[in-house]
């Protein structure tokens, strides 16, 4: 689980400073707040992870990547070249690690031996320099744990422990993994590194349009891709392999509980696939029943909403358990009680499948269910971290919203979703006064 991200000089952010990530992280905000560019810094991880062909320490992206954020100074805080662009986050790790290092028991005789190191976290820090033309690596490092007590740092192609040099060591990419030189130290961390970034899942806040049928040619899938391209492979996938997801103590399959939330959200009273024509065909279609006696049609026919929330249905079951899902305006266009069930799905999720999921959205409804969650003990009120984005200037900062056991929040943002309940009040004044004009 990754469990805090900080950043400087990246986009609007001039420091961040350290953002702790629980099981369940909202970040709200208004609009061009700096909320999106907080996923960001991992979503550049996980490409950097993803693209071995790309030469480069670091992929800042193009075109066909998660994210891509142009040039060194397009992205560096208030396009400052000679800033320093700062990223880290940390992480518990699912298994204990060891790492190999060699200590020093006498220095006259250069006597050494070789000892274990245990670690069950690390925090994971970089620091980038460039200009328009290129980029390059100031330092890399990693605090590893049990209670980040050493660190082990990249730095000019040398590898420290602590202060002590440990070597040259040429690495390929900017979390270390090695060409050559002592790799005892890196190795374990850069494939750690990798792991976790290999169970982040993106989902962002444009969805592909839903289509009529769609071509399955029995390739396996990891997710529903970004833009839920991969969605409905993923629930053949699912069916081929059996999947199941834990559920009040059963193991349940995966197509039968994304059938009970469209009915529980109210968005359809069933959904299924099947072949478009004979059994040997690669063509399927998604049929919707809205309701239990109309007749079944495609996704295609159904309203807009549907086709952009299936894919985040499906994204929180398909997923391996211990993953963690970043969702962009997981709500987008569905209406105000399907956003707040929305709520309860993912506590669900997070409760039954150990999902770590980080949610950027603007909806009401969906903190209201929330704050309700907290309060009947659904989830703790320490499993969640909600935060409140502003850009004052062109720079942004983040406040930590104060969530008590009960779901209130003690220090809400002034207009934090406007001002609904001063426009209820003015319309209240309104309907008096007209009332009174024409009892006149």
């Amino acid at each position: 689980m990754i469990t805090h991200i900080r950043m400087k000089n990246f986009k609007s952010w001039e420091d961040s400073g350290e953002v702790t990530l629980a099981p369940l992280t909202g970040l709200f905000g208004t609009n061009s707040s700096g909320k999106s560019s907080l996923l960001q810094m991992l979503l550049l991880l996980k490409q950097t992870v993803e693209r071995p062909d790309i030469e480069g320490l670091i992929f800042f992206g193009d075109d066909h990547s998660l994210v891509n954020l142009g040039s060194f100074p397009e992205l560096i805080h208030g396009h400052k070249e000679d800033a320093l662009l700062e990223l880290e986050f940390g992480c518990k790790l699912q298994k204990p690690l060891t790492i190999t290092t060699l200590q020093q028991i006498d220095k006259y005789r250069q006597q050494h031996e070789f000892a274990q190191l245990d670690i069950d976290s690390f925090i994971y820090n970089i620091a980038i320099r460039g200009n328009a033309s290129s980029l390059w690596i100031d330092h890399f490092s990693y605090t590893v744990g049990p209670e980040e007590i050493e660190k082990i740092t990249w730095k000019d192609e040398n590898i420290y422990y602590g202060n002590r040099r440990k070597g040259l060591v040429r690495v390929t990419k900017c979390y270390g993994p090695p060409k050559d030189g002592n790799i005892d130290l890196l190795r374990p961390l850069s494939s750690a590194f990798e792991n976790l970034f290999k169970h982040v899942y993106p989902l962002g806040p444009t969805r592909v349009q839903p289509k009529r049928s769609y071509h399955w040619e029995g390739t396996d899938s990891d997710s529903v891709g970004q833009s839920g391209e991969d969605m409905i492979a993923s629930l053949l996938n699912a069916r081929v392999d059996q999947r199941t997801t834990p559920y009040k103590g059963k193991n349940v399959p995966i197509e039968k509980r994304i059938s009970e939330w469209l009915r529980e959200m109210a968005l359809a009273d069933s959904f299924s696939i099947k072949r478009t024509n004979a059994q040997t065909d690669r063509d399927f279609d998604v049929l919707i029943q809205k309701e239990p006696d109309s007749a079944k049609v495609t996704l295609a026919d159904m309203g807009y909403g549907l086709g952009q929330f299936l894919p985040v249905l499906v994204l929180c079951y398909y997923v391996p358990e211990r993953s963690t899902l970043i969702l962009e305006q997981p709500g987008i266009h569905l209406h105000p009680k399907a956003q707040a069930d929305l709520a309860d799905l993912l506590i669900e999720v997070i409760t039954e499948r150990n999902l770590q999921i980080l949610i950027e959205s603007h909806s009401e409804h969906l903190l209201t269910r929330l704050q309700l969650g907290i309060a009947e003990q659904k989830i703790a009120f320490d499993q969640t971290a909600l935060y409140f984005c502003e850009n004052d200037n062109g720079v942004s900062t983040i406040k930590s919203l104060d969530v008590d056991e009960l779901g209130n929040i003690k220090n809400w943002p002034k207009n934090f979703f406007g001002n609904v309940r001063g426009d209820l009040v003015k319309m209240t004044r309104e309907q008096m006064k007209r009332q009174k004009k024409a009892e006149g």
